[in-house]
């Protein structure tokens, strides 16, 4: 009977959860919120990939806009974990975008999306995972 030796149990746990993330990491997902501020739509989003993520506020009228994200994500060979965090603003539009470093892959982002217009404010918040 073969022993497992101590290198040898390290070396499959870290195949299986490799396994794992880069299956998981072949989905794309969206989260998507909308609403409207004196009748204008507002739109937000929370985009993920394998290796990428973006999150965007949008306004149809003249209207300040912002986002604020916090992107994770995970190194395949160690396992360790990294986080990035991003904000914008403009006006009707505007957006964040995240790359993994080499070797890591997507878990998951987080952002906060602001509209005022019109003396009135629209929040929301979306979140995406890998």
């Amino acid at each position: 009977m073969n022993k497992i030796t101590k290198a040898n149990f390290k070396k499959l746990v870290l195949a299986l959860a490799l396994t794992l993330v880069m299956t998981l990491g072949m989905s794309i997902s969206v989260f998507a919120a909308t609403g409207a501020i004196n009748g204008y739509t507002t739109r937000a989003s929370s985009t993920i990939r394998q290796q990428k993520a973006s999150a965007s506020t949008s306004y149809d009228y003249n209207g300040s806009v912002s986002v604020s994200s916090t992107y994770s994500y995970v190194d395949v060979n160690t396992l360790a974990t990294g986080t990035y965090t991003k904000n914008n603003a403009h006006y009707s539009h505007c957006s964040v975008e995240f790359s993994a470093p080499s070797n890591c892959y997507s878990v998951k982002i987080v952002s906060s999306h602001k509209v005022s217009a019109f003396g009135q404010i629209w929040s929301t918040k979306t979140s995406a995972t890998c």
